[in-house]
């Protein structure tokens, strides 16, 4: 059995730590954080523990002392493992990158083969990501654009960079349309693979499609073509396809609100706006998707408790209500 090298009495490991942080040494950052956040469960399990009445026949002193030694250690072991969320936060705010907000190739593969976003695995070769459409969208992979721009906003580094960047601009379209803001991030991360994978233009800059709208007749703004992967019957096939090729993230979300808005087919995914799960539904049996699991692939992403732990950080910075 392996135990936990971490002691909450090795002071060898504090003088390391000082060094660090005189330094301003990234590993230091997370390990103060940790440590902060193993006070913060101490300080719980000692709440706990003064609920439960002493044992008078057979307490003893030296009963309160190991107790209290092993939850120190406890609370060490919790936090220097997965730890309850808090050491994140205190991360972030020190300056440093919490390990969940590296998104890694692993992550990627772990992200593309889950429930969520289920398609081919051979196309992750080529950093592939689904959308789905019908008509003005198109369920489909885009391959040929996959390789991101140097520029941060055409290709974030990591979920949370996109949500904090994304939500934003979600909250403001959500007010228009009369919807939850968490369902439109949740939407354009599915769309995008959490914005690292857009269309991109032929000088390489981002298309900031975040939806997967395409470029028909009624579209006169400037386009980008990519082979897609489209369901006709049941059967995905490749094509090429144009989209909607915008100067921002703000102008997507824009061009999201009256495209909605514009097309009587969405009026009753509208109506039900008030309830996440119903608006996505009724976008879905509209023609906005091909996917049959369109919707719970939306749903699925926004209850994904990432994404939730950081819009509910971010309502309590902008002084948004928590609903």
């Amino acid at each position: 059995m392996q135990t936990d090298p971490a002691i909450y009495t090795d002071f060898s490991s504090l003088t390391s730590l000082k060094k660090g942080a005189r330094e301003n040494s990234p590993e230091a950052i997370k390990e103060v954080a940790k440590q902060f956040e193993s006070l913060f469960v101490q300080m719980m399990l000692k709440s706990m523990r003064d609920t439960v009445p002493e044992n008078e026949l057979f307490g003893s002193n030296a009963e309160r002392m190991y107790q209290d030694m092993y939850d120190k250690q406890l609370s060490m072991h919790i936090s220097s493992s997965r730890g309850i969320g808090l050491s994140n936060v205190i991360e972030r705010q020190l300056g440093g990158t919490p390990d969940s907000d590296v998104f890694t190739d692993k992550k990627i593969r772990d992200y593309l083969d889950s429930p969520v976003r289920k398609i081919d695995t051979a196309p992750f070769v080529k950093s592939a990501v689904t959308l789905n459409s019908l008509s003005e969208r198109s369920s489909l992979t885009f391959e040929s654009i996959t390789k991101p721009s140097a520029n941060k906003s055409s290709a974030w580094q990591s979920p949370n960079e996109f949500i904090s960047d994304v939500w934003p601009h979600a909250l403001r379209a959500a007010d228009e349309l009369g919807v939850d803001a968490d369902v439109l991030l949740a939407q354009s991360a599915l769309e995008t693979g959490w914005g690292k994978h857009l269309p991109l233009k032929p000088d390489g800059s981002s298309s900031f499609n975040l939806f997967g709208i395409k470029a028909d007749e009624r579209w006169s703004g400037d386009k980008v073509e990519i082979v897609t992967r489209e369901y006709r019957h049941g059967v995905m096939q490749q094509e090429k396809a144009e989209f909607r090729s915008y100067d921002s993230v703000s102008d997507a979300f824009e061009d999201y609100v009256e495209f909605i808005r514009g097309n009587s087919r969405y009026q009753k995914a509208l109506e039900h706006g008030y309830d996440a799960e119903a608006y996505t539904r009724e976008l879905q049996q509209a023609g906005y998707a091909t996917d049959p699991n369109y919707a719970k692939k939306i749903n699925r992403v926004r209850g994904n408790d990432m994404l939730q732990n950081r819009v509910s950080e971010l309502k309590i910075l902008h002084n948004v209500p928590l609903t």
